[in-house]
This record gives C-alpha cells, sequence and structure tokens, in this order.
C-alpha cells in the first residue's frame, strides 16, 4: 500500500481508513500505451485533439494490443459520501463533466455535465470509452467517495487522471462491501500520454488539458472499487478528474498454443475414431 506524504496526522488518517483483513488483495502498478481517435471537427492541438470527442480505440501492454472487445466500462456506479462544497459553482465536490462540444460531436457517447451529479449521472460518464466524459472532483475541502462495479470480476484497471497532478485512493471491495486491498495513486505516478482533452463540468469548463495514465493489477479479480479523494488541512489530494476502465482477461500467447494444439489432439482423434478399418476398407474395395 502506498501512502501519500502529508504528515503524521495524514499516515494515521490513511491506515485508520484503509485497515486491511488478513486475505488483502495486492496492487501492481504498470504503463500502457493509448490509441485514440477524434472526429476531426473540433481538432486544435497538434491538428489532433481540441474541444470535441476524444475516443479511446485501443490500449497496448506487455507486448499486447487491446482493443474494443476487452476494454470493460463501468457497470454500476454509487456516491459513498460528497461533504464538499462548492460557493462559487453550486453543488458538493463531484461533477460530471464531458467535451465542450458533446452536442455537435457524436464520435463517441458521453455522459451528461452537471455540477449536481446523481449516481446515474456518474454511471453514465463513465459507460463509455469518451475520455473527454470523466468524473470531476473539485478542489474544496471535503471528502468525496465513489463505488464503481464492472460486470464480471476483473484483475486489470486502466485510469486516466485529467492534468495527471492529483491524487487518488483505490480500493478493491468484497461483496460484503469491506475494503480488501488498496493503493494509493500520487499524482506523479502518471505517465503522460500526450493526449488533450477539454471538458464542459455543468457550470464551468477547462480546456486544452493533458492526461496521465496508469494501469493497476490486483492479484485476484475484483469487481468493485472504491476511489476516494481527500481535502481537509493535512490532507490534499488536489481534486481528482479521472476515468477508469478495466480490460477482460484474455489468454496468454502460450495459452493459445496450447488450446490450439488441444484442439487439434480433438480433431485428429475424431478422424481417426471415424476412418473404417483395414478390413471394411478392403471389403469394400472387393469386387464381387
Amino acid at each position: 500500500m502506498q501512502l501519500a506524504p502529508y504528515g503524521a496526522r495524514a499516515l494515521g488518517a490513511l491506515l485508520a481508513i484503509t485497515a486491511l483483513p488478513s486475505d488483502a488483495v495486492t496492487f501492481t502498478a504498470f504503463s500502457f500505451d493509448s490509441e485514440v481517435s477524434t472526429s476531426g471537427v473540433f481538432s486544435g492541438v497538434n491538428g489532433i485533439y481540441g474541444n470535441g470527442d476524444v475516443r479511446l480505440d485501443s490500449v497496448r501492454f506487455g507486448g499486447v494490443t487491446h482493443g474494443p472487445a476487452t476494454l470493460q466500462t463501468v457497470s454500476s456506479t454509487s456516491i459513498v459520501l460528497d461533504d464538499g462544497l462548492d460557493a462559487v459553482n453550486g453543488g458538493g465536490n463531484l461533477a460530471a463533466g464531458h467535451g465542450i462540444h458533446a452536442a455537435a460531436d457524436n464520435w463517441a457517447g458521453q455522459g451528461p455535465s452537471t455540477v449536481l451529479p446523481t449516481s446515474t449521472d456518474l454511471q453514465a460518464a463513465l459507460a463509455n470509452t469518451n475520455l473527454t466524459s470523466i468524473v470531476v472532483t473539485r478542489e474544496n475541502p471535503g471528502t468525496a467517495i465513489l463505488d464503481v462495479g464492472f460486470a464480471t470480476p476483473q484483475s486489470t484497471f486502466l485510469f486516466y487522471e485529467r492534468g495527471g497532478n492529483s491524487d487518488l485512493q483505490v480500493q478493491a471491495l468484497n461483496a460484503s462491501n469491506q475494503v480488501i486491498g488498496s493503493y494509493t495513486i500520487l499524482r506523479s505516478n502518471y505517465d503522460a500520454t500526450g493526449i488533450v482533452i477539454s471538458t464542459d463540468n455543468g457550470a464551468f469548463q477547462l480546456a486544452g488539458q493533458t492526461l496521465g495514465s496508469i494501469g493497476l493489477r490486483t492479484d485476484e479479480a475484483v469487481s468493485r472499487l472504491r476511489l476516494s479523494s481527500y481535502r481537509s488541512d493535512v490532507l490534499n489530494y488536489n481534486g481528482p478528474d479521472y476515468k477508469v476502465l478495466a480490460v477482460s482477461a484474455v489468454p496468454e500467447p502460450g495459452t493459445y498454443a496450447f488450446l490450439l494444439a488441444g484442439l487439434g489432439g480433438v480433431a485428429l482423434a475424431a478422424r481417426r475414431r471415424t476412418r473404417p478399418e483395414p478390413f471394411l476398407m478392403s471389403t469394400l474395395n472387393t469386387r464381387p
């Protein structure tokens, strides 16, 4: 478990909220590359990214490219706690954002933009591969906690953070809603993607921000994650704005070879079983 270096009081607070059972799930970080596309209608930065939709088409890590068939979006979302207050823009700490020109650009699906999101709104923000459609956490004092779930248990998760300049606590949950693993993504952990997005967050807009990315693996598959941000006199996660997806498990190349060899053996055995015995062949070929 990683802990942000915010001092002794912060350490005590994080230890209190991340106490784990003996059978804790372990997180391991990894890097990955992203391939994206845009409609080109609202391109701006380097002629590729601008104020329109940015669709994630595939990711690559470990020498393998994972496309739409294995990219899994969040299937359920629940707001656990949002006790912040944004006196300027309204609402608490959580908001939902999408591309500034979302209404005119139909390159990728997206959720709503609102500073008063429901769990359904945040679910819609994450249930797509549009990297401009994100959960926004503002930088007001308070705590913002969101639970997200996947239709089937997963062990490989992809995180994108707008700006790559905020921290995010990621916890694995079991079926009883207990925390069974924890990892704090520090702002310094994100890799620069070179992807630039602009988002409408309901009552305010942020243009031309780069995305950071990091992957997390768990040593056993989990269906639910708890994503938390903290802001107090000792904790400052700096308002993470994030997108999270999972990559479904696929057989390793060696497993494919094993499966193909097995299928070949089954087919050969079937052919042998249906081949006439030599005596029958000679009988069939014997003229009267």
